[in-house]
């Protein structure tokens, strides 16, 4: 059986990737003055205006926008309006740019999606016996977030993810915004979770999903590590 919710990453999904200068985004942020609400840290004015200094220095990089990509993406479904077609990395100086930038900084909530998703790596994929005091992150997917994800997709709504990746004393970007659309079951109980991924564009990757067993991936259907996924928005 196959549930979908009308979202099709081939017109509701961004056609270009989600790989974003650095300098550009560090600068638009501390143009939000958002910098320390995401850091916790009280940035100097002079360090601001540096940054926006620094914007086209090679220095910072590459970033990611997956949560204002997700997040951008699910606004114009619910407005019924396909995103832009483009298929160009918009510049800096487009509202578009502009748009994800803030949306990426509103759907990590202070410092709190940071904090989640730190406390999931640091447990096991499966919590041994006598880890009575926590569970795994597969089973915490499975009991917890899967009944919420499968009720939001039965009624026809798609939702944000976080995708847990990393594990242990890892860097925590390693985790990743995307938007479940659907999902797919198979004999045995076996479920599919049909995405949106801003990291490849008109496609449908998917995430293997065993309730029954508590079992998360371990892999995406595009290659990509995934332990458990938890349901996220920006309010």
């Amino acid at each position: 059986m196959e549930v979908k919710t009308g979202f099709d990453p081939m017109i509701n999904g961004f056609g270009f990737t989600n790989r974003f200068l650095g300098g550009p985004v560090v600068a638009e942020l501390a143009r939000q003055d958002r910098i320390s609400e995401l850091t916790g840290l009280k940035v100097p004015r002079a360090v601001r205006q540096l940054t926006g200094l620094a914007a086209g220095e090679d220095f910072w990089g590459t970033f990611g926008l997956c949560g204002g990509m997700s997040w951008a993406a699910l606004d114009r479904f619910a407005r019924n309006q396909p995103t832009e077609s483009d298929r160009s990395i918009p510049p800096p100086d487009r509202e578009l740019f502009r748009e994800l930038v803030t949306k990426q900084a509103d759907s990590m909530r202070g410092r709190k999606l940071m904090e989640r998703c730190i406390v999931l790596q640091m447990l096991p994929d499966r919590a041994p016996f006598w880890m009575i005091w926590s569970k795994g992150v597969g089973r915490l997917t499975a009991e917890r977030e899967w009944p919420k994800l499968r009720a939001a997709l039965d009624a026809g709504r798609p939702a944000g993810l976080v995708l847990i990746r990393a594990q242990g004393v890892a860097n925590p970007s390693e985790h990743h915004q995307v938007v479940a659309i659907g999902y797919r079951t198979e004999d045995g109980g076996k479920v599919e979770v049909l995405l949106y991924d801003p990291n490849h564009p008109r496609r449908q990757p998917s995430i293997p999903l065993d309730p029954d067993s508590w079992s998360v991936g371990p892999r995406q259907s595009t290659g990509e590590r995934v332990r458990g996924f938890f349901l996220w928005s920006p309010g």
